[in-house]
Formats: C-alpha cells, sequence, structure tokens
C-alpha cells in the first residue's frame, strides 16, 4: 500500500459494454502510477451517465488508461490517452488492444503540458477531459486547465473531470481558469472528485 492508501491489484471495468473485463496488469517497470479504484470510476461516469455517449475524450495522464477505457465502455465515441513514459504507452496499446478498442483509442506519448501548447493540429475539441496527475504534482493541476481554457481544446458544454487527495479535509490549491467553473465535488475517502464545467452552459446537480 502507498501513502495515498493505493494497493496494487487486478483492475477491472466497471460497466457498459466491456463491464467486468479485467485490465492487464501494470508493467513492473511503470513509475508512479495510481489506477482509479473501481469506485472512484463508478462514481465519475456514473455522475455524467447522459454525456460520456458520443463524447470525445481526452485523458492527459493516462497511467493505465482505466479512466479512457471505463468512458469507451460507456459509450464514448473515441478517446485520446496522453502518457510520457515509454513503457506506459506501449503497455497502452496492448491494454486497448485486448479490449478491441483501438479503432476507437488512440495513444500519444507526450507530456501533457507540451501535448496542449501544440494546439489541437486539426482535431475536434473534446467534451470531456480527464485530468489525474501524480498526487504529489499539485502544480500540474493549474498549468494544464490554463492551456485548456486558453487553447480551445474545449468543446461547447465540455466538463473537466480533476481527481486529487485532499490534505486534513482540504482542497489543494488549484487555480481555476476563467472560462471553467466548478459544479461539485464528491469525497470518496481520502481521493476527491471535482467537476468542472465550460461556463457556456449549466449543468445541474
Amino acid at each position: 500500500m502507498d501513502e495515498f492508501g493505493y494497493t496494487p491489484r487486478m483492475q477491472r471495468i466497471v460497466a457498459g459494454s466491456l463491464g467486468g473485463r479485467h485490465l492487464l496488469a501494470l508493467p513492473k517497470t511503470a513509475a508512479g502510477v495510481r489506477p482509479s479504484s473501481s469506485r472512484v470510476r463508478g462514481a465519475i461516469f456514473d455522475r455524467l451517465q447522459h454525456e460520456v455517449p458520443d463524447a470525445r475524450v481526452l485523458d492527459l495522464f493516462a497511467g493505465s488508461g482505466a479512466l479512457a477505457i471505463e468512458a469507451l465502455s460507456r459509450g464514448a465515441a473515441e478517446a485520446v490517452l496522453v502518457e510520457q513514459q515509454v513503457s506506459l504507452t506501449r503497455f497502452l496499446d496492448r491494454q486497448l488492444g485486448a479490449l478491441d478498442l483501438l479503432g476507437r483509442g488512440a495513444v500519444v506519448r507526450a507530456d501533457a503540458r507540451g501535448f496542449l501548447d501544440r494546439g489541437l493540429q486539426g482535431r475536434a475539441a473534446f467534451d470531456l477531459v480527464l485530468v489525474d496527475p501524480p498526487y504529489a504534482e499539485l502544480d500540474l493541476y493549474t498549468e494544464v486547465l490554463a492551456r485548456l481554457d486558453a487553447h480551445g481544446w474545449l468543446a461547447p458544454s465540455a466538463v473537466v473531470v480533476l481527481e486529487y487527495i485532499k490534505r486534513r479535509g482540504q482542497r489543494p490549491a488549484i487555480d481555476i481558469p476563467p472560462g471553467l467553473e466548478s459544479e461539485a465535488i464528491r469525497d470518496h475517502g481520502q481521493t476527491a472528485i471535482e467537476f468542472l464545467r465550460a461556463r457556456d452552459t449549466n449543468f445541474h446537480d
């Protein structure tokens, strides 16, 4: 068990067309990967159940790929998984292949900030963005949100989901840019999930 209470184990897809399927075991060479628990994934996608079908999904710190794959299982049209570790990008390609998702999922080896700085480069904007960096690197939340807001990555009414840990019950210092607003925070043990929405629409809890 690590300092955040995470114990490595075989991960399962919670629901959707692939519900119950196991994910591949992470490579031993992967460093600092903390897959979202099935409980947290279930909470995220149960809340967003009406928005995931046909959505374009961007997973900026893909790690095990569990979040993006859960979205694809629940009907997302496509997902881009951004990961900077070489061993993990190869693993993610195998993971998508094992689940017959290569036609809907694409793996990009890149640092999330550098990826966002390059702009869309012909891609369509995203409807759902998943932001779950290493908990210790708090600056990444603010830096990534600023880039998403400034560089046109978000489609109208896009949702951005943050996963982080609270310290003594307090939310970490994350600056939310003017183009986004916080709609809800849900606690699951030490883990918190925050849902942000592009300001051009309203999302009812």
